[in-house]
């Protein structure tokens, strides 16, 4: 469980912007050189291009799906780097050809940074979509 109140906080904004559609608003949860790796095994670059993938996605096949953080764990690198393993469901999502599927559960990896407000900035991201029991 987390410890860390500002690490908690990117994480319940994550959710709340991916559940409100508003992935323009994402940009300020990354670094601006960050870099993200999708589920599918794509490799984003950017803070720009990051957002600009996710709102492409959120118009078609995830703009009625609903995220949530099952568990969230933490381990302190450093005083101002952490790393963060989010398990999350995401439900109402569809298919590129519209079909709806079921819920799907997968694990987040960042790395965060603290700048120089004391905020913490997703770094690197690494998601993974779980498709049998561990």
């Amino acid at each position: 469980m987390i410890v860390d109140d500002g690490l908690e906080e990117i994480v319940r904004q994550w959710q709340q912007m991916w559940n409100a559609g508003d992935m323009r608003s994402t940009a300020r949860l990354f670094c601006e050189d960050a870099d993200f790796v999708n589920v599918r095994g794509s490799h984003w670059h950017t803070r720009d291009e990051i957002v600009l993938e996710h709102v492409r996605r959120h118009e078609l096949q995830l703009k009625d799906s609903v995220f949530t953080p099952l568990a969230i764990t933490q381990q302190r690198i450093a005083t101002d780097i952490a790393l963060l393993h989010i398990r999350w469901r995401i439900m109402g999502d569809h298919n590129f050809d519209g079909a709806g599927r079921p819920p799907r559960v997968g694990v987040m990896s960042w790395l965060v940074l603290r700048d120089a407000e004391g905020r913490w900035r997703i770094r690197s991201s690494h998601n993974t979509h779980i498709t049998a029991s561990p």
